[in-house]
């Protein structure tokens, strides 16, 4: 019993002695007490960061798709080259086909290049001028259905494209012959567009404290 107590008072003097040690070697050097201090509120901040959950995020595709014209549906779509070769050797097919859109009319929408494949575009008119494409469709998929060909388009035609997709007056300027092209004259478009979103805890989080936020502004508000 007496050894034990020896042991634990040699053990608090051993401490004790230590502490005035530590403490006067601060009180010389108060650059190291600023070090000890940072690395403590290091140590704090990453044990917080630990703590906290990982934002849960999800990737959807959202697909848009807007109708035109008359109605249609995707089934029994042709892809381009199905559709180029049907058409060879005829002069016309009735024909429903999909396939990615190039270039739009910036005047009013009222024609749109289609993308067949290996530099071979296809221009696209409506009936009757009856509807028109939305301006910024380039770059979304076309289900169109109606009547195509193989047709020889005048140069005065070609400027005037050029013109509507607001080309340089050098490149109208180098139409100086009549060109061969795939025309189509549709009577019904759909377009699909699709779009990438995102959604996560964070973003969940802010839209219901927004929601919130509404809310209680809402009811203060006197109608």
């Amino acid at each position: 019993m007496l050894k034990l107590l020896k042991i634990r008072n040699m053990i608090k003097i051993s401490f004790l002695l230590n502490q005035k040690i530590i403490f006067a070697d601060l009180n010389k050097k108060p650059n190291k007490m600023k070090k000890l201090i940072f690395a403590a509120s290091t140590l704090v901040l990453f044990a917080c960061s630990n703590n906290e959950q990982p934002e849960q995020v999800t990737e959807n595709i959202e697909v848009i798709v807007t109708k035109h014209g008359e109605e249609i549906t995707e089934d029994g779509a042709l892809t381009a080259a199905e559709y180029i070769a049907q058409l060879q050797g005829k002069d016309s097919i009735e024909a429903k086909l999909m396939a990615p859109i190039a270039d739009v009319c910036q005047k009013k929408g009222c024609w749109m290049m289609l993308d067949l494949g290996d530099d071979v575009q296809m221009r696209v008119t409506f009936k009757d001028y009856g509807f028109f494409m939305p301006k910024d469709a380039a770059g979304r998929m076309a289900y169109i259905q109606g009547v195509g060909k193989i047709d020889t388009t005048s140069v005065e035609e070609l400027k005037h494209y050029l013109k509507d997709a607001n080309a340089s007056q050098e490149e109208i300027d180098a139409i100086t012959e009549p060109e061969i092209e795939y025309v189509f004259e549709a009577i019904g478009v759909i377009i699909k567009e699709e779009k990438l979103t995102t959604s996560g805890d964070a973003k969940e989080e802010e839209h219901n404290h927004d929601h919130n936020h509404d809310h209680d502004s809402h009811e203060g508000h006197e109608h």
